[in-house]
């Protein structure tokens, strides 16, 4: 019965354009969805007559089914939202979905999700959430080492309270100090008011310790509070060419009071091609150091190979000084690494890495299920989520949709077409039927 089967077929082929049609709205309503990925339509025949030869056999009906476009990517533009994320290449985010809120913090679920849809922004609990209202996890980083800590991602918190303050307990120092045997060689008598020289130097005397020792730089240094107080060191010698180390004490002593002290009663001796020879080791503990009233932690004063004794004039040259120290600090921002590593920043210049975003990779994109708010749960044919280096991430920027709606116009005049051709087969089966039932009349 070819009419009838020719309607039958006519009825599939409308369903298939209707089912077409209904991919094109969602991919041009979509168009402006950050990380979309556009939904196509393929066609195939859903089965062919009986019949023993090719020359037998009619055309068949019509299966429409939909294929995604997970590994297309969308253009990436910046934002000035430092927390907004966009991967290049391949893989997804992964997140976690609100299911439920106790005494007001939210619970998620227990399964992932998976997405591009990179516009995240902290809300008001400290939660890394995108517009969809996705959580995003990441791997937790320790503080201290730098390294992520376990395999399991978490929701990812920040923290905006205040940063604590870290007493110093290093200072990495480097320094030539000059061969010439003509500069800051001080001698006793040179220290009239010092009754406690070499150990301290008086206020009375600190002009001309100024001016015969040399300056070995000054850095900043803090205790436990967080306070800070600059620590200014000089450099003298004794009659025998060994170099000490001073620090000012108290930078508003006067007559008697000790304003400079050593600040090591190690002697620092070099040979002949200016290498250090004493001490042997490469760094020497500075304690006991109080400098205007503030009591510091012993020092680990470090130098390494980098305290010299080569020609270089009649100054210290070379000086480079840092130290691990800093005062209390207040959350300023959120930024994000190629590699996923979410930073926090604080007003005291403190950086602190917290988590590591990954890109989750999949070995069948093409079967992972879609859900609502522009994201996708693993299945059966996608295989196990895991992580993947051949996607980066940018932070400061957005994927867009790779929907292109010329693409999709041309795809809707084509549709329309193919919707109205198959009305017109259902017409005329009609009509063709119609005459069969004029004859018996």
């Amino acid at each position: 019965m070819g009419v009838y089967d020719a309607m039958s077929n006519a009825v599939v082929g409308l369903q298939a354009q209707a089912y077409a049609l209904q991919n094109i709205s969602g991919n041009i309503a979509n168009s402006s969805t950050t990380g979309y990925k556009s939904v196509e339509t393929a066609f195939e025949d859903l089965l062919t007559s009986s019949g023993t030869t090719s020359s037998s056999q009619n055309s068949a009906s019509v299966q429409a089914r939909s294929v995604t476009t997970n590994t297309v990517q969308g253009n990436i533009s910046a934002t000035s939202v430092s927390t907004n994320m966009a991967i290049s290449g391949d893989g997804y985010f992964q997140v976690q979905a609100k299911t439920g809120e106790v005494d007001g913090k939210a619970i998620l679920s227990s399964s992932y999700y998976y997405t591009r849809q990179g516009d995240f922004t902290m809300n008001a609990d400290g939660y890394m959430t995108n517009s969809a209202g996705y959580y995003l996890t990441g791997l937790p980083i320790d503080a201290s080492t730098g390294n992520v800590t376990g395999s399991t991602a978490t929701p990812i918190k920040i923290d905006t309270g205040i940063i604590p303050a870290k007493g110093t307990t290093t200072v990495d120092y480097s320094a030539n100090l000059p061969s010439s045997s003509s500069v800051a060689t001080i001698t006793a008598a040179d220290m009239t008011a010092s009754t406690n020289f070499p150990t301290d130097v008086a206020a009375s005397d600190s002009d001309t310790f100024v001016k015969e020792s040399l300056s070995g730089g000054s850095v900043t240094v803090y205790d436990d509070q967080g306070n800070e107080v600059s620590l200014n060191l000089r450099w003298t010698k004794d009659t025998s060419g060994n170099w000490n180390l001073y620090y000012q004490k108290d930078s508003t002593a006067t007559g008697a009071n000790a304003e400079w002290s050593l600040a090591t009663t190690t002697d620092f001796t070099f040979d002949s091609a200016g290498k250090l020879t004493s001490p042997t080791t490469s760094s020497v503990t500075l304690s006991g150091l109080s400098v205007d009233g503030t009591s510091l932690n012993s020092l680990d004063f470090s130098y390494g190979d980098s305290l010299t004794n080569y020609n270089s004039g009649t100054n210290v040259s070379q000086i480079d000084i840092s130290q691990n120290g800093y005062g209390a600090g207040t959350y300023t921002g959120l930024s994000v690494s190629s590699d996923g590593v979410l930073t926090a920043s604080y007003s005291n210049g403190k950086t602190v890495d917290l988590y590591k975003v990954g890109v989750y990779s999949f070995d069948g994109d093409a079967d992972l299920l879609a859900v609502s708010g522009n994201a996708y749960q693993a299945t059966k044919g996608s295989g196990s989520p895991y992580l993947s280096s051949s996607g980066t991430i940018k932070g400061s920027a957005l994927e867009a949709s790779n929907v292109d709606i010329t693409d999709q116009f041309s795809k809707m005049i084509v549709t329309q077409q193919a919707y109205s051709a198959n009305s017109k087969v259902i017409s005329t089966a009609n009509n063709m039927m119609q005459d069969v039932l004029d004859i018996i009349r």
